[in-house]
């Protein structure tokens, strides 16, 4: 029994119960509230004290003091010297962490104020029930870690079964399977919100436009709170919405939150109907990609070189600006020029302006790609070199593949002969049952490595054609005829790596980037009728799967 001096002296009178249990635990015979506080006021009736308050935490787990406010209560009392004891049916109900329950006794020993607890027979008042006490209390911490560890496994089972593990998310319901298990119901008022955050997205809008739009049409969060950039982000980036389940993205979230990223997140298989196409939502992703590698003032504007030109003197980016000058007779005359962004930016000190007029540049930079995509031979040196290439992406991604079977296999064997060890000698299982949980974590998460292989290898399985080499051309060809300045940014943005100024020789060296991705995705939506600017201004590219670099 943990009490202090005072008890054993019956001077003790006035107590405070404190009751606790978790979610979990509520089901449990003799853990329940009810019972909690029945074997409690039955030991005061015993003893003649006087229950003075019931402090009840319900459904609360014992991890944390600050997120229990009957506890919270409960100490701030106790400074107010409003009871003498406090007693709890068992010391897991103050806490599992050896930590805070150490806390909690010495906060009520410094106001002369007894803890006893009816499961444990441990005097505080003397050093051996104080070892016995830290003792206990350490063990429950123990148990603690050990429920955390099981209920993780539990948790990422059903995540890698496709089952829904979190908590309400705007576009679905929360409901259970057949089976009991998690899953999501499409809440259509709500999907009708996502969709239309997708198709701005789509359009080329970014967070903030689209926050400011949602707000202005009176839309709202499932919290019922307007949209802000970040929800926006998380929205876009959710692969929930069509129809993926991505676990384990944070550890120690309690802590960490968003900065504690894991390194062993994965994606499956959802056992829900998504929302958005798997087409539409990879397009948005690309786009988005692709925006978060460039400022804004390259992705918006007119001026199709800026952010790709790059100053001859320190290689910073160029950003077009207009001068007016004064001719002879008296008129003005507007020009644009490209001028170096830090010299613009941190003045003279930190670079100079090396100037070079917009138009003269953009003609260059047209002349050169119109002459470069209209070779003879392009086409096929393309193909050739893009399928090489495509072979070579699959020879290391089925290597890999094999590397973590290896993985597996080898945590298999581990498994079984840790397993005979036990049935031989079961006195070990204290020793040995941590690592059979590592060895199914370990595996669990070799399984979701091996998924994420499979998927890349079924997203680029089919060989870059030349068929798709010459509809991309065309669609290139269609655009540099146009010369719509919207439409020949989005090629620019998409083709063009870079492009250096040689102020000296006054040359300008074009660096192109094309891959497979980008033809691969320029034609996911075939049936859907678009003039060329159109479509060239809506491009999108999933990622620099297979980068090829070429200087002109």
């Amino acid at each position: 029994m943990l009490q202090n001096q005072a008890e054993k002296e019956g001077t003790i009178t006035r107590v405070a119960l404190y009751c606790r249990v978790s979610t979990t635990e509520q089901g449990l015979e003799g853990h329940s509230l009810e019972a909690q506080e029945a074997v409690m006021y039955k030991h005061c009736i015993e003893r003649g004290y006087t229950v003075q308050e019931v402090y009840v935490d319900a459904g609360i787990s014992g991890k944390e003091m600050t997120k229990r406010h009957a506890l919270q209560r409960l100490l701030h009392d106790a400074e107010e010297q409003q009871f003498d004891l406090v007693l709890v049916w068992k010391l897991s109900r103050m806490g599992r962490n050896l930590k805070d329950v150490l806390e909690i006794v010495e906060r009520l020993g410094k106001q002369q104020i007894g803890f006893l607890s009816l499961s444990e027979q441990f005097d505080t008042s003397t050093p051996s029930g104080r070892f016995m006490f830290q003792q206990m209390a350490s063990f429950n911490e123990y148990e603690r870690n050990i429920i955390a560890e099981n209920v993780k496994l539990t948790m990422t089972k059903l995540a890698q079964d496709g089952h829904w593990t979190g908590n309400q998310v705007l576009g679905y319901d929360n409901a259970r399977s057949e089976d009991g298990k998690g899953t999501l119901t499409i809440n259509e008022i709500e999907a009708a919100i996502i969709r239309l955050i997708f198709q701005q997205a789509l359009e080329g809008k970014g967070y903030r436009s689209i926050a400011n739009h949602m707000n202005q049409q009176g839309y709202r969060t499932k919290k019922g709170n307007t949209f802000s950039a970040v929800a926006i982000k998380d929205i876009l980036r959710n692969p929930v919405y069509q129809g993926k389940i991505r676990y384990n993205r944070y550890e120690n979230w309690a802590n960490a939150r968003r900065k504690g990223l894991s390194d062993d997140v994965f994606l499956v298989q959802g056992q829900h109907p998504a929302i958005i196409s798997e087409a539409d939502w990879k397009q948005v992703a690309a786009l988005l990609d692709l925006q978060s590698k460039q400022p804004a003032w390259n992705r918006q504007g007119s001026n199709v070189l800026t952010g790709l030109l790059r100053c001859p003197q320190c290689g910073a980016p160029m950003a077009a600006s207009n001068v007016t000058n004064t001719l002879k007779d008296g008129t003005k005359k507007r020009i644009r020029y490209y001028s170096c962004s830090q010299f613009r930016n941190k003045g003279a000190r930190v670079c100079s302006a090396n100037s070079i007029r917009a138009d003269v540049a953009e003609k260059r930079v047209r002349e050169r790609f119109a002459a470069y995509i209209s070779q003879p031979r392009l086409l096929q040196q393309l193909s050739e070199r893009l399928e090489s290439q495509h072979s070579i992406y699959l020879e290391n991604w089925q290597r890999q593949e094999e590397q973590v079977e290896a993985k597996q296999a080898d945590l298999e064997r581990q498994y079984e002969q840790i397993t005979t060890i036990l049935i031989e000698t079961p006195e070990l299982a204290d020793d040995l049952s941590p690592r059979l949980r590592q060895i199914r974590q370990e595996q669990a998460s070799l399984r979701a490595q091996l998924q994420q292989l499979d998927a890349k290898r079924k997203q680029h399985h089919t060989k870059p054609s030349l068929t798709s080499l010459e509809a991309l051309f065309d669609l290139l060809h269609g655009v540099m005829k146009n010369q719509e300045k919207q439409a020949l940014k989005a090629i620019y943005r998409l083709f063009i790596a870079r492009i250096d100024w040689n102020k000296a020789e006054n040359t300008l060296h074009v660096e192109l980037n094309i891959d497979q991705a980008t033809f691969q995705h320029l034609f996911v939506q075939e049936e859907e009728v678009r003039s060329i600017p159109e479509r060239a201004s809506s491009l999108r590219l999933l990622e620099k799967a297979l980068p090829i670099s070429v200087r002109i």
